[in-house]
């Protein structure tokens, strides 16, 4: 996959690492308090630049409000359990020292990482593994960001828990954000209709400038507490089956009961080569759970098996054209920027839509807001 390098900022050398994850931060963002984590650490040192502990399951079980958990390039063969909570003023943040370069490798049937905490942030890690989640989410105010997310084998198998690439999975949680993640290959495409790429089961939240492919079923899932998410600026292709899942699908049911969705905006994305849906409302037969406010709008659709399907209201300014990448291959190993000729160029709503991209280039460059993950000049 095509992504444009990133600006980054020197940390000390004596850590010899840059934060290549630094474009998803403000400058002010870098650490001031830090534990620091290396795969030639020991989990008995203080966790310093000189003294770093071995494992992020260490660091997180030592962190604090405030805290910058700092991990260099490596392979980290664990299953990390983070449930220590910041606050609005001093986030817990979780920093791979150069984008995708460390590399979370779970094994077992459940997650690769398994977060409780809230006002935490998660950025830049390669997450891989056997089991059913690669980031699962249980806190309120929790951002994922600039992650890659993929090869989740399953071997648990297709069970009624489900599973998927990024899950934020706790009814009573709120205000997640999820963006700039690349997301690919959870499980096999149609295998098991509960995987999902994204899962967001919460009140209120951002899912933007994410690249989701080859996932079991749906490559964005809206269930359960889900209400009040904007789903803006994804690119989406090639997910599931010609008998299950899909692009995006938004809707509630199950546990807890009783939520309507509503308020919701699914804006700017382009949704492509699925064998079956692109985007859909959906409820279960004789129930009613799409409510006022939602907005499916100034989306491509293109090469799938349905159009776009609305159970309440009507899609409006749908673009069913080819987006025309600049080289698009199904298995990830395209380029899904924007040829000069895109109809998905400068046809986006501005409301809404993130103020970067997933390079973080600013948004938009130019007359008006691109359709995608990408914002071209």
């Amino acid at each position: 996959m095509n992504l444009r390098p990133l600006a980054c900022l020197p940390l000390p050398l004596a850590f010899a690492a840059i934060i290549c994850a630094c474009a998803l931060m403000q400058a002010d963002e870098l650490p001031q308090r830090a534990l620091y984590v290396a795969p030639g650490g020991d989990d008995a040192n203080p966790g310093t630049r000189r003294a770093p502990l071995r494992t992020i399951g260490a660091a997180a079980r030592a962190a604090s409000a405030g805290i910058t958990v700092l991990v260099a390039p490596g392979t980290y063969p664990e299953n990390i359990k983070s449930t220590a909570s910041g606050n609005a003023a001093a986030r817990i943040r979780y920093v791979s020292a150069v984008k995708w370069g460390a590399k979370i490798v779970g094994s077992g049937t459940e997650a690769a990482w398994e977060n409780h905490g809230s006002h935490v942030e998660i950025f830049g890690f390669d997450v891989s593994g056997s089991g059913r989640a690669g980031l699962l989410n249980h806190g309120s105010w929790v951002r994922m960001a600039g992650n890659r997310v993929h090869d989740l084998a399953l071997s648990g198998g297709c069970t009624g828990s489900g599973g998927g690439g990024i899950v934020n999975a706790n009814y009573q949680a709120s205000d997640g954000e999820i963006s700039g993640n690349v997301v690919h290959d959870i499980g096999a495409p149609g295998a098991c209709p509960g995987v999902q790429g994204i899962y967001y089961a919460n009140l209120r939240g951002r899912i933007h400038n994410n690249i989701v492919y080859r996932v079991s079923a749906w490559g964005i899932h809206l269930w359960h507490a889900a209400d009040q998410v904007v789903i803006a600026n994804n690119t989406v292709f090639s997910n599931g089956s010609d008998k299950i899942g899909g692009g995006i699908v938004i809707g509630t049911g199950d546990r807890p009961g009783g939520v309507v969705l509503s308020n919701t905006q699914v804006i700017n994305n382009i949704v492509v080569h699925h064998p079956r849906a692109s985007i859909r409302q959906y409820c279960y037969p004789g129930e009613a759970c799409i409510g006022d406010g939602n907005l499916v709008a100034n989306n491509v659709v293109y090469g799938n098996g349905a159009n776009i399907e609305m159970l309440v209201g009507k899609d409006t300014g749908t673009i069913s054209a080819d987006p025309l990448f600049l080289h698009f291959r199904p298995d990830g190993k395209g380029d899904y920027r924007l040829q000069p000729g895109s109809p998905a160029l400068k046809r986006g709503l501005a409301e809404a839509a993130p103020a970067t991209d997933i390079d973080g280039a600013r948004r938009p460059r130019g007359a008006a807001v691109d359709i995608g993950a990408y914002q071209e000049r």
